[in-house]
C-alpha cells in the first residue's frame, strides 16, 4: 500500500480468504482503492498485459499447479486450497 501512488488501485487476485489489516487513514488521504479481481477496469487489463509482455518478471513461477480440462473438478478443488496452491491453470488440448 505504501508503494502505490495517489489514486492507485490495489487488486486482490486469486483465492485469498485471509483477513488483512488496512490503514484506512492512508487509503483515505491518498485516494486509493481496493477491488477484487472481478472488478478489473479496462486500463488495468492493458497494464497487466504490458507487464506480462515485458518479460521483466518470471510470472510462470506463480503457477503452482496445472491440470488438463479433463480434471477440471480437481483443478477447482486445488485452487480453493489456499494453503497448498497459489495459481492453478487448466490446459486445453487443441485436438479435443
Amino acid at each position: 500500500m505504501e508503494q502505490g501512488k495517489i489514486e492507485s488501485r490495489f487488486i486482490a487476485v486469486a483465492v485469498n480468504k485471509a483477513l488483512r489489516d488496512l490503514d484506512m487513514l492512508h487509503l483515505t488521504y491518498s485516494q486509493k482503492s481496493i477491488i477484487g479481481s472481478g472488478g478489473y477496469m479496462p486500463e488495468d487489463v492493458v497494464t497487466v498485459m504490458d507487464i506480462m509482455k515485458s518479460g521483466k518478471w518470471e510470472l510462470e513461477k506463480m503457477i503452482t499447479h496445472e491440470f488438463p480440462i479433463t480434471e477440471l473438478e480437481k483443478a477447482i478443488r486445488t485452487a480453493g486450497d489456499v494453503n497448498h496452491a497459489l495459481n492453478v491453470t487448466i490446459k486445453f488440448d487443441a485436438e479435443e
